[in-house]
């Protein structure tokens, strides 16, 4: 009897060992930063670096962001896109968005594209989000678009917060339809490379838009990899807008008109858990073709 209750203890040791440590594990990974990179072919002269921020929700990573300041920086970006949702909607300071911004803006030109979190902010608090934003150094694409010349190549920047050519998911207001409409056409009237920061990823993964539209390059976020990746097959949990057991929520997704570059984001609404997800810098190289 002895020996049975021995055994029953030890085997119920080690299952609670491994519970705590694979636990530990998934949740040290969520707050350890990760680098995932790209190259993608495109009609450049000479290769450009960008580098994707996306999903912030005010996360923050050592002392005012220093580990990700650091880690950005490293990486010698051309340019830096910030996708979206890099605030939370119901927290009114910007302190940790715009000290970021600060600080990384001496590093590369910073083109922020709002995300749901940033239209519903506006709703909440006013509508000097954008002055706030460009102060601290960014340049704000909300339904709007720059272009711009990088290492001897020309580029057009464009912001689209929701689904793209479908303005009726997010309004029923006919002159807000149309002046979404009207960004995507003259947006894709170009010879210029075309970079999209889109913040809803669904139209150009579930939807097939990579075949469909002439964007060349997308940086996307929202759904959040997934939330929780399941082990082995990495499998995302959940996603927003699309449900459980999402099939597309990170990579980079080629279609025959545009790439669609989805990152898994730095942090998480309401403090949602990240397991098996670590939070996410995205490098991509668009170099010329071969």
């Amino acid at each position: 009897m002895r020996k049975i209750i021995r055994f029953v203890l030890i085997l119920s040791f080690v299952f609670l060992f491994v519970i705590v440590v694979t636990v530990g594990y998934f949740y040290i990974s969520s707050k350890s930063l990760t680098i995932n990179e790209y190259t993608v072919e495109e009609s450049v002269t000479s290769s450009i670096r960008i580098l994707q921020l996306s999903d912030l929700h005010n996360a923050e990573f050592g002392d005012n962001n220093e580990e990700l300041i650091d880690l950005v920086k490293k990486q010698s970006p051309d340019l830096i896109v910030m996708s979206g949702d890099m605030i939370n909607r119901d927290e009114e300071n910007l302190d940790i968005i715009t000290d970021l911004i600060s600080s990384l803006s001496d590093a590369a030109p910073i083109y922020y594209g709002y995300g749901n979190h940033e239209v519903d902010w506006i709703e909440s608090f006013g509508t000097d989000l954008e002055d706030k934003l460009t102060q601290a150094g960014a340049v704000v694409l909300n339904n709007s678009y720059r272009d711009v010349s990088v290492n001897d190549s020309e580029l057009r920047i464009g912001g689209y917060m929701g689904y793209y050519r479908q303005p009726g998911m997010f309004t029923q207001d006919d002159v807000q339809k149309k002046s979404e409409l009207d960004f995507a056409n003259d947006f894709e009237n170009t010879d210029r490379l075309k970079i999209l920061i889109n913040h809803i990823p669904t139209q150009w993964v579930d939807w097939d838009y990579i075949n469909i539209y002439p964007v060349d390059i997308v940086f996307s976020g929202h759904y959040h990899g997934g939330a929780i990746r399941i082990p082995i097959i990495d499998q995302g949990l959940y996603a927003p807008y699309v449900g459980w057991f999402p099939p597309y929520t990170k990579g980079l997704f080629s279609g025959t008109q545009a790439k669609c570059v989805l990152s898994t984001g730095l942090g998480s609404e309401h403090n949602i858990p990240r397991l098996n997800n670590p939070p996410e810098i995205v490098v991509v190289d668009v170099v010329p073709y071969t």
